[in-house]
This record gives structure tokens, sequence and C-alpha cells, in this order.
């Protein structure tokens, strides 16, 4: 119980002292919750002279209680229940900065199921619960061991009743614990499973419209499992709850017998007498909360369990050094693969400065592979990749991407305006800034016939706008954005043959005084480079211009013939 309260203490982090202060809060209030108990116990003890004075003297305590129990009430949720949000707020942050720094090969669908369940789902229930586990249990044993040092003080038979209640209430508090501990891990296995499930659901859902199948059998089953899991929790520890509520209206009763016994037979006057019979409910009531705070600590952990996994995430290493002025790049003797499937094996090539290199090859050679590595979504397995002649190892990521504009084959578009969505790498971009950016790309003139103009909101994803339209704002996003590198992967792949030859001039403008590097299929893309090369099963086959390379039997030549044939056109 305690060590639940440590943990949530270390999350607080910069807000430790609030915490405290607000556990020493909690203390103050339930003392000031027994001013009721002083009011009524000041009136029993006078009843039989009772006066004036006695009454204005228990309605002075009553209000000054009350009043001291509502300020301090306020100052709990001040310093714990407020603070508990910010304390969550700075968690998701530090998590969605890890997530910036953590190589690609992490964002599997489990991994992402386990993100996506921790940043909503476990988040909200410690947002929702932990400040309130904390101060009901510290309420709880604060206000119990109060009465129960008060029946003490008055009469030891009463005071060792209340402790054995005490205790067997605590032995049954830890069976709770430990039923609905073991009953929580299918429950969270259950729940990441389902987000798993339906977000590869959602990713596939064209898929699944034709063809249906297994995903929809998968998170059938998924949400079945769920829903099974919780009813399991239920009802181990409904069981346990009632079983110990039950425990404590038996001492209760015991507590009521004794008082009355004891009253009968003279051993203290009526006024004490009823005073310890109320006595008897308000220690087990009190027991009570504490139990419900106790109930919850499960379910505390667990997700306590799940942000740490996730804070643990694991993150690529990186330097101090100042991004240099040279923006040549150079791989050395570079290895990579994903688990046991090595991907790109041992290439070296130099990328000089302000020139132009095209990546080409056959369906899964590694291309796209190599610009990740480029970018350090991945860091290589072997080898090294230098920016400036050095390791790019040693540059913070921020600054390293912060050199690079990309545009993906798989465009991704987020929820917001057009504008904010072609500023994102220069979010102090003027208007008139991202207008010539959007010309360079060739979408003004689509952008402008929407609704909202730039200021339209596309969909998540830009599910609004067509493969052609996304990838022209994707350019001129990396346009606007200016860094000296540019990455294009298949930046022309979704555009219209009309557009195309206009979006070559744009990137044709773009990579002047930049370092370009370009993966594409159609060889108008790449005949104008500096330097092509060709990947094969993850090896450098050839490398060369566009004209030394037609010249030569090999990879080159025969992808060339073979796109003149299928799309039925020649350089």
């Amino acid at each position: 119980m305690f060590e639940t309260i440590r943990r949530i203490y270390r999350l607080c982090g910069s807000y430790k002292k609030q915490l405290v202060w607000g556990i020493v809060f909690s203390c103050f209030f339930t003392v000031c919750k027994c001013s009721e108990i002083m009011a009524i116990l000041n009136i029993l003890t006078h009843i039989r002279e009772l006066n004036k004075d006695v009454i204005m003297t228990s309605l002075y305590i009553l209000i000054g209680g009350t009043l001291c129990a509502a300020i301090f009430k306020y100052l709990i949720c001040m310093t714990m229940t407020a603070n508990g949000y910010k304390v969550f707020c700075e968690k998701r942050i530090k998590i969605g900065d890890l997530l910036k720094h953590s190589p690609m090969g992490y964002f599997n669908d489990q991994n992402l199921g386990k993100i996506s369940t921790a940043l909503s789902t476990s988040f909200s229930e410690l947002e929702g619960f932990s400040m309130m586990a904390v101060e009901n249990i510290v309420r709880g044993v604060i206000s119990s061991v109060l009465i129960i040092i008060f029946m003490f003080c008055f009469n030891w038979i009463l005071g060792v009743i209340s402790v054995v209640g005490l205790a067997l209430s605590s032995i049954m508090l830890k069976i709770i614990r430990k039923s609905s501990a073991k009953a929580i891990p299918r429950r969270e296995k259950a729940k990441q499973n389902m987000v798993s499930k339906v977000i590869e659901y959602i990713r596939g859902i064209s898929v699944v419209k034709c063809f249906g199948g297994k995903p929809v059998n998968d998170v059938d089953e998924a949400l079945c499992e769920t829903r099974d899991a919780y009813i399991n929790l239920e009802m181990k520890s409904t069981k346990g709850v009632y079983t110990q509520k039950s425990i404590l209206d038996v001492f209760g009763g015991i507590v009521l017998l004794a008082s009355a016994l004891l009253m009968f037979y003279g051993h203290f006057d009526f006024g004490l007498g009823v005073m310890f019979i109320m006595s008897s409910f308000m220690v087990y009531s009190n027991l009570e909360t504490m139990s419900n705070g106790a109930f919850l600590l499960n379910v505390i952990d667990n997700s306590l369990n799940e942000i740490e996994e996730v804070l643990d995430i694991p993150t690529m290493s990186e330097g101090n050094d100042s991004i240099p002025s040279d923006d040549s790049i150079e791989l050395k003797n570079v290895s990579f693969g994903y688990d046991a499937r090595k991907i790109i094996d041992n290439v070296s090539f130099k990328i000089p400065k302000n020139t132009s290199t095209a990546i080409v090859g056959y369906s899964g050679s590694g291309k796209t592979t190599l610009c990740n590595l480029i970018a350090r979504f991945w860091d290589v397995d072997q080898g090294e990749i230098l920016l400036g002649g050095k390791n790019i190892k040693s540059y913070k990521t921020d600054d390293l991407l912060g050199q690079m504009s990309m545009v993906f084959q798989n465009v991704y578009l987020f929820n917001d305006t057009i504008a904010n969505n072609i500023k994102f790498g220069k979010p102090d971009a003027s208007q008139e800034e991202i207008e010539a950016a959007a010309k360079k790309a060739c979408c003004h003139d689509f952008i402008k016939e929407l609704p909202d103009g730039y200021e339209t909101v596309i969909g998540e994803g830009g599910a609004s706008l067509s493969g052609g339209e996304r990838q022209r704002i994707s350019i001129a996003r990396a346009i606007l954005k200016d860094a000296p590198i540019v990455i294009l992967d298949e930046a022309t792949s979704s555009v219209d043959p009309e557009n195309e030859y206009e979006l070559l001039q744009a990137i044709n403008a773009l990579k002047e005084n930049k370092t370009l590097i370009s993966i594409a299929h159609r060889m108008t893309t790449v005949k104008n480079a500096d330097q092509i090369i060709v990947l094969e099963n993850g090896h450098i086959a050839q490398r060369g211009t566009h004209d030394e390379l037609i010249k030569q039997e090999g990879i080159y030549k025969r992808f060339l013939t073979v796109r003149e044939q299928s799309v039925g056109w020649s350089l």
C-alpha cells in the first residue's frame, strides 16, 4: 500500500513537495473532521447539566472544525488534485519527446498498442484515481488511528476490539489486492491487444471492406476477451470487498454491544456510552474509505508499470557537436537489417555538398532504408554515416533532422489547415512564403479552389485529398523548410503527368545550393543527377552518371529498358 504511494511520489518529479503538502493537509483535514465528534462529546458529557455555554462551545467547535476542514480540502485540491494533472501532462510530453528520439523499429503494431494504451487509458486512470487513492488512504489511516486512541484512552476493552477489527480488515485488504492483482495483468494484456487490433483494423480498412476475414474476427475476439477480462476482475474484487465490509459491520456491531454492556454495568456514564456507540460506526466507516483506496492501488500499480515501461523507451544516443556548414555525406561500410533479415550490406559512397544523388533499384533493394539511415530514423548495425566529416551520432537528433527536408513516398498530413501543414517545418512562415512554396510545388491552384483555401482543414492523414494533392503539399512543406539537405522518396509517384514537368522544375529549383538525395523509379527524375547509385539486394551494383550507366550492361540499363517497354516512352 505505502510502496504504491512511494511510487506515486517518485513519479511526481518537481511536484514532490506539493504531494507532501497535500498529504499533510489531508492529515489536518481529518483532524478537523473529528471536530464533529468533539462537539457531540462535549454535549453528551454535560447532558445532565446542559446549558447555553455548553451548547455554544460545541457550536464553536463544530463551526471552527467545518471551516478549517473546508480550507484544508481546498488546499488538498490545489496541491494534489490540480498538480496531479500537471504531473501527468509533463509525463505525456516527456514520452512524446522520447518517441522522437526512438528508432523507427520500435513502432511496431504491438508497441503502438502499448504506447496508445499508456498515453490514453493508463494516464487517465492515474489522473482520476492516484491522488484520490492517496487521500483516501491517508484519511482512513489517520481517522482510524485517532478514534482507536480515543477508545483506548477511555476503555481498553473497546480499544482491543477495534484493533482486532482493524487487523482482520487489513488481512482481508491484502487478500483483495492479491486476488485482483492476478486478474489485472489479464485485463491489461487484453486491453493492449484490443488497441493493437483496432489500430490494425483501421489502417487496413480498405482491405477489410474488400475481403473481410481475419482482421474482423481478430477485433471481435479482442473485444470479447477485453469484456471477459474486465468482468473477471470485477467478480474477483467484488467478493473480497464485500467480505471485508461484512467484517467491518460485524466488528462495528461488537463495539456497539460492548459499549452498551459497559454502560449498563456502570463502567462509564450515559453520555460517554452514547459517544462510544457512535464511534463504533465511525471507525469502520473510515476503514471502508481506506479499503476503496486500497482496491484502486492495484489499478494504479498496473498503470504505473505500463507508464514506466513506456518511459523506458529505447532511445538513440546523441552528442552535442554543432552542425557543420559542410553538408557532405559519406557512408562507410554501412550494414543494417530488420531483425535477422539484412537489408543493407557493406555499402560505401560519398555525396558531396550541393550535389544531387539518385538512388535506384528494384523494389526491396534497400533504397528507402538507406535514406532512413542517413536521416537516422534507425542506427546502422555496422559502419558509420558521416555528415561534414563527423559521425551523425555526434549531433543532436533534432539538430540533424533540422538540416533535412524529406518528402516521403507515403505522405502523412495532420488534421489541421493546409497552411499549417505546409509550414510544419517553419512555424513562423508568412502567408506569402506559404503561397510561394505552394506555387513552386504546383498545389496553389487546387488549394485556392477549396472552400476555405489555405485555411481548409483536411482530415487526419490528408484523407480528404487525393494522393497527388497530398504529395504536392508535402513537397511545398519541404520547399518552405529550405533545409540544406533534401531527401525525396518517390516525390513524383502520385503526381498527374500534366503536373510532373512543373514538379520536376520545382525540384530542380529546390536542389540549387542543396545536397539532394532522390529515390525514384521514373528515369526523368534521376537522369540529371550528378551521380546515380544502383542498389541490388542491399549492395551497390553500379554507380555513375546516367550517360555512363546507360552505356554499361547491367541493372540500370535493364531497369531503363523495362520502364520504356512497360510505359511506352523513351528518354
